[in-house]
């Protein structure tokens, strides 16, 4: 009788532990499989490399000196870029696991990349951490000594204050440079940055345009894409699945509905007003490798095409007037 009980035992416990194994194995390949899927999608990166654990909204690891452009309404007193430094991918997908110090160096200059100083210089200003400094005396402001502290998701922000007058000959830029100074696996992000306006109060126009620096869209992970402009309307936006999808924080923030047709070409419409935001930046991630005939469509780097096709588009359509 005891033996008799002890083989029963022993035959319960052998299924138990095949249950278990099997939904062990059967654990690892849902698990294998997420990963897959989450790996071929994945979350946009500007550039390639560990350093977008350093990244910035608008400063890049690119060595391109081209300007980029921020725009205002005509009527706007004291035209501010705020500039965010941070130690995490602007996705926020992970932040560094190591303190990030570095230096961030300000200059003032022409569109040649001329120093630029005097009375004039003195209307020009940046401010972090409730201290600002002009360049009255100097063409070149520095923060040195800055951590980014790897205990969380953490940035800085740098308000750069322009002339009111650049809005409309836009000849004076503020080159902004940070540079790591304990992580050698660290690129340094710069960009010239001007102001200038889009149009007066009077009408309604937004643009929409890739803002990534680099020589080739074939060196990008993904890409930055900026729509800005001033008026009320519907944005209407474009873009090719076959080649790249939007960030799921932007979707998810500005409660897109996208639809797409059987060719891959998803359409997305956004409600805008300048007087309540007047600048969108968009994240679009890669979905299929790079292409090799990927180029950029013009010099100022509007869209992205692949042999005539492009990677997004957008079209504005004003609110009709209201009567009083």
């Amino acid at each position: 009788m005891k033996d008799r009980f002890i083989k029963k035992l022993k035959r319960s416990w052998l299924a138990i532990w095949i249950a278990f194994a099997a939904a062990a194995l059967s654990t690892i390949g849902v698990l294998a499989a997420y990963t897959s899927v989450s790996s071929v999608k994945r979350v946009v990166s500007t550039q390639k490399g560990a350093g977008m654990l350093f990244s910035s909204n608008y400063l890049t690891i690119d060595e391109n000196d081209l300007p980029r452009m921020i725009t205002f309404s005509s009527m706007e007193t004291s035209p501010c870029v705020t500039v965010n430094v941070c130690n995490y991918p602007q996705t926020m997908i992970k932040h560094n696991d190591k303190d990030i110090t570095y230096t961030m160096t300000v200059e003032l200059v022409d569109s040649n990349g001329n120093a630029v100083t005097g009375e004039e210089a003195a209307k020009y200003s940046v401010e972090y951490n409730g201290e600002k400094k002009t360049f009255e005396n100097n063409s070149k402001i520095e923060f040195s000594h800055l951590k980014l502290t790897s205990d969380d998701f953490n940035k800085h922000e740098f308000v750069l204050t322009f002339d009111k007058s650049q809005l409309t000959k836009s000849d004076i830029y503020m080159k902004v440079t940070a540079t790591p100074t304990d992580q050698a696996e660290l690129k340094s992000l710069s960009a010239k940055l001007g102001v200038i306006y889009i149009n007066d109060n009077t009408s309604a126009t937004w643009t929409g345009t890739f803002i990534d620096n680099a020589t080739s869209p074939k060196d990008l992970d993904g890409f930055n894409y900026r729509l800005s402009g001033s008026g009320e309307g519907t944005v209407t936006l474009t873009w090719n699945t076959n080649y790249v999808d939007i960030s799921p924080w932007f979707k998810n923030t500005y409660k897109l509905t996208i639809s797409k047709d059987s060719s891959g070409i998803a359409t997305a419409t956004l409600k805008v007003n300048s007087a309540e935001k007047n600048q969108y930046d968009i994240q679009f991630y890669r979905t299929n490798g790079i292409n090799s005939a990927e180029q950029w469509s013009d010099d100022n780097h509007t869209d992205i095409t692949v042999n005539g096709t492009g990677f997004v588009s957008m079209s504005f359509t004003q609110s009709a007037a209201t009567e009083n």
